[in-house]
């Protein structure tokens, strides 16, 4: 894997660029570093401390590889402070941003299958409806037993109860996910009725209409659920989208996908979005996903506190289990 490098743009208020520097170096690189992260170069432009006019301060640092890149991200996330510093010095700043790259030589270009349509005579919305379901560990067994009954008799078109496989992020115990024709066929089904058992102690979820796209056969099925910010404008909420689509056309191991906007949400939040996709295998959900530069250096940025394209605050669900057969699959 290449190195990666994370350069911060910073454009000062007149007169504060040898106050941010001195204040990026105390404050904020020592706990980069123990991220993991290698300071390349400060760059101030022009090389001159003024103190009437802006300078553009420019901040490189460096990752062995991606798989680094993620650890490093992962670590700083959930640390309030990250955040804070940033607002500790906005009396400093006039314009920040925050890029990902890596060397051009290091840049390949790899085969990935076509895409299908976006729409086909062939294609057809339906209605899913997920629920990533926290259990008492005694219980699970049965749990998962009656929400298979219940998914059984539910006349869902497709459905999946599984539980979900090591390396899910508050995805709960088991995933359970389920396509009808319709809200009414959701309506006249049964399947909610068993969350009320007192061994489930916590329930995200998402209802939601889409089409999914297919291109090939997964053996592991994967959903997001994501909350935007309210205040997101409208074409913010466009582009954010157009990236997460475009994903399938730069990594192979994603066999279908379906990216829908939630009509009813459960849980911690108020979720926005669900992001589902069938991938080949664990190691294409894994590795081709997570490492692609698609992934790290494009769409993460709206996740991460770090940049001011940020507008998924909220913890996210990232939820996988094994899929014995297509979840996403087009109805008979």
């Amino acid at each position: 894997m290449s190195e990666v490098l994370v350069v911060d743009r910073v454009v000062t208020e007149p007169g504060c660029a040898r106050r941010f520097v001195d204040s990026y170096l105390a404050g904020y690189a020592p706990a980069a570093r123990r991220r993991g992260m290698t300071l390349r170069e400060v760059l101030v432009s022009p090389p001159i401390w003024f103190d009437d006019r802006a300078n553009v301060v420019t901040i490189t640092w460096s990752l062995p590889d991606a798989q680094a890149w993620w650890r490093m991200t992962w670590q700083g996330r959930p640390d309030p402070a990250v955040a804070q510093w940033w607002d500790s010095v906005s009396d400093l700043i006039t314009q920040r941003s925050r890029s990902v790259a890596s060397a051009a030589a290091d840049v390949t270009v790899e085969d990935v299958p076509a895409l299908p349509p976006a729409t086909s005579e062939h294609s057809v919305e339906t209605l899913g409806v997920t629920r990533l379901i926290e259990t008492t560990e005694t219980d699970r067994e049965r749990i998962m037993a009656e929400l298979r009954a219940a998914a059984q008799r539910s006349g869902a078109l497709t459905w999946i109860v599984q539980p979900t496989l090591p390396g899910s992020r508050n995805g709960g115990d088991i995933l359970a996910h389920l396509r009808f024709a319709d809200d009414t066929a959701w309506r006249q089904a049964d399947f909610d009725t068993v969350l009320d058992d007192p061994a489930i102690t916590h329930v995200n979820g998402a209802t939601y209409r889409g089409r999914a796209r297919h291109r090939g056969t997964g053996t592991v099925y994967r959903t997001l659920l994501l909350r935007v910010t309210p205040e997101t404008d409208a074409a913010t909420v466009a582009a954010f989208e157009h990236e997460l689509a475009m994903m399938p056309r730069y990594v192979s191991t994603i066999t279908a996908w379906q990216l829908s906007r939630v009509d009813e949400a459960i849980g911690t939040s108020e979720w926005t979005h669900v992001f589902e996709q069938e991938f080949t295998d664990v190691d294409g959900l894994m590795g081709p996903y997570l490492m692609h530069p698609i992934h790290w250096a494009v769409v993460d940025r709206w996740f991460d506190p770090e940049t001011t394209d940020m507008i998924v605050r909220d913890r996210v669900c990232h939820s996988f289990c094994a899929a014995p057969e297509s979840i996403l699959r087009q109805p008979v």
